[in-house]
């Protein structure tokens, strides 16, 4: 039997009980000390002619301070509709005017920026002809066609895509 001395008071049951009925947010979701980060999906293409030639493009002066200048493969970020393949197909085809096929997957880099976290995917592709002409569009100010042994001669807008280079090359 409870007695007065043993019975928690009403106050005290409540305080007790309310966790359970708050709504805490599912498990893994975002919360002020918990963020969720989602990447910036980015699609480039080590693109290769039939000589085996690598197409690079140099971003220009206009470019943020700490890319100007610099050269990156062709390439660009994943619209929602994009499934991968055809959107780096169509990057390369909008950069370049290049009708390309990828032929796998040949790497992954992550890297954060001030805001936002970035993924970007590479791919084996090809063009065939040596050398093709391109109609480059306004996003780059020079391509080039380089044996992939000379790529640690340019420097590159980031430092993934050299080492992507000369793994897969």
């Amino acid at each position: 039997m409870n007695t007065p001395q043993n019975t928690p008071s009403r106050a005290k049951r409540r305080h007790k009980n309310a966790h359970k009925h708050t709504k805490r947010p599912p498990k893994g979701s975002q919360t002020k000390n918990n963020p969720r980060h989602f990447y910036d999906v980015r699609l480039y293409a080590l693109l290769t002619d039939s000589e085996s030639n690598l197409l690079i493009l140099q971003l220009p002066k206009e470019y943020d301070e700490s890319a100007a200048n610099t050269w990156t493969l062709p390439g660009g970020k994943l619209e929602p509709t994009d499934e991968p393949a055809h959107g780096l197909l169509r990057e390369i085809r909008e950069e370049t005017g290049l009708e390309a096929t990828i032929s796998g997957l040949c790497g992954l880099a992550r890297w954060s920026t001030r805001n936002s976290k970035k993924l970007a995917i590479f791919y084996k592709a090809q063009v065939s002809g040596q050398k093709p002409t391109l109609k480059l569009s306004g996003e780059h100010q020079r391509a080039i066609w380089i044996n992939p042994q000379e790529a640690d001669q340019f420097p590159f807008h980031r430092p993934d895509m050299l080492t992507i280079i000369k793994e897969k090359n």
